[in-house]
């Protein structure tokens, strides 16, 4: 009786153990049938329906299942670079790498998360290690150009963009990085060279014509310049503002003032809110004798800006122009408060005060110029005129020999005043 009842528990285990063997593959087999299944609907819904969230969570799933899965690392990776959580995705590609030495695409995208961290030497190593399992991959030779060129080593970036245009010959994206490369390295024909080879793969590729305009005016081939940037600001709306004020910077050098004017006027057209482009209206349209259309410029920074420099100063001397010698003095106060010790302000005041033939304000506002600047001429020669006014001659003539030593010729028109 006891053998057999040992013998049943041998019958029993044996079976025991075949249902295993037989079983146990099975089982296995079905686990990772599951992380397949879970593994493409999640790069479908990736791919197809964006669907972050729940891609997120299956890919998450997977790694529950099975910790050490390089492409859900990689997958996950992706849906933070998507989402623009850098740092994060950061994490998942380096961890896929480490799974997988040679996963060329978790390098690559690697890589351009470092690059866009600024973090141009690890992205160096990124892209060389995609190169290296793949020396035909023309992005990434572009990408390892576009690396170079931030740590501002424009000789190897241009190997780079060259071996990524050998690989792929229509590459713009290539040709625009070479002629930064170029511009770096003052090689601006070469710049001008590839940007005009990019425009013929790519007519509206607004940054190239940025480029040549930038480039050509550094060559002071002007009309060139103002085309190329013409057709930059068509191409980038967003951009056509701050374009517009660059034309009118060449113009300006050129001393072709309307033609200033008309892009200034066209740059805040676009943009309402440019104080620079309204301060050099202001000053342009005063050199030109518009002096209401001056103040309104002038204005309009200072609602926008009312900190804006030399904005007050500016103003003044504009009102002064139409005789509006109270506002004049208003905005020169208003320059004072903005820079106290700035003595052309306080000389300003002093004049404007003279011609409001209120003596004493001018008086001091000389004497506050001649403080902050012992040698102001103009200032001292302000302040003997307000002493004539206020009947004390001998202290102008102190004045006037003050100026003796500074300015015989202004000196003796002080003198003329003082012994008419």
């Amino acid at each position: 009786m006891g053998k057999k009842k040992y013998f049943n528990l041998y019958i029993f285990l044996f079976l025991l153990l075949l249902l295993i063997l037989i079983f146990f593959p099975t089982i296995i087999l079905a686990n990772n049938q599951s992380i397949e299944d879970l593994y493409f609907r999640g790069v479908h819904l990736l791919e197809n329906e964006k669907d972050y969230t729940e891609t997120l969570n299956i890919f998450r799933e997977i790694l529950d299942i099975n910790p050490d899965h390089p492409e859900a690392h990689f997958q996950i990776g992706e849906i933070y670079r998507l989402t623009d959580e850098l740092a994060k995705a950061k994490i998942y590609y380096q961890n896929a790498v480490n799974l997988r030495s040679n996963y060329m695409s978790a390098y690559y995208n690697l890589g351009l998360v470092e690059l866009e961290l600024n973090e141009y030497t690890n992205a160096l190593e990124s892209f060389k290690a995609t190169i290296r399992l793949n020396p035909e991959f023309p992005d990434a030779h572009y990408s390892l150009g576009l690396t170079y060129l931030r740590l501002e080593q424009p000789v190897q970036a241009i190997d780079s963009f060259q071996l990524a245009l050998e690989l792929n010959p229509n590459d713009f994206q290539s040709y625009f990085g070479l002629a930064l490369s170029y511009k770096q390295t003052g090689e601006d024909q070469k710049a001008i060279q590839s940007l005009n080879r990019l425009l013929e793969l790519k007519p509206d590729y607004g940054e190239a014509f940025y480029e040549l305009g930038f480039i050509y005016r550094s060559l002071e081939q002007h009309p060139e310049a103002i085309n190329a940037l013409e057709r930059a600001a068509h191409y980038l709306p967003g951009q056509a503002d701050q374009i517009y004020y660059q034309i009118g910077m060449i113009h300006q050098r050129l001393e072709r003032d309307n033609q200033t004017i008309e892009a200034l006027e066209r740059a805040t057209q676009i943009n309402s809110n440019f104080t620079d482009a309204y301060y050099y209206l202001g000053w342009l349209y005063s050199q030109t004798g518009q002096f209401d259309k001056s103040i309104e410029s002038y204005e309009k920074v200072i609602t926008l800006d009312p900190d804006y420099t030399y904005v007050y100063y500016n103003l003044g001397w504009s009102y002064s122009e139409k005789g509006q010698y109270q506002e004049a003095a208003d905005a020169f106060k208003m320059a004072i408060e903005q820079t106290t010790d700035d003595a052309d302000a306080h000389y300003a005041l002093g004049w404007a005060y003279g011609k409001l033939e209120d003596y004493e304000q001018a008086k001091q506002a000389f004497q506050n110029a001649i403080r902050i600047q012992p040698d102001y001429i103009y200032a001292h020669y302000g302040l003997g005129m307000a002493y004539l006014a206020l009947g004390e001659r001998n202290i102008a003539l102190e004045e006037y020999k003050i100026l003796k030593g500074l300015d015989q010729e202004i000196a003796d028109l002080l003198f003329d005043q003082i012994y008419p």
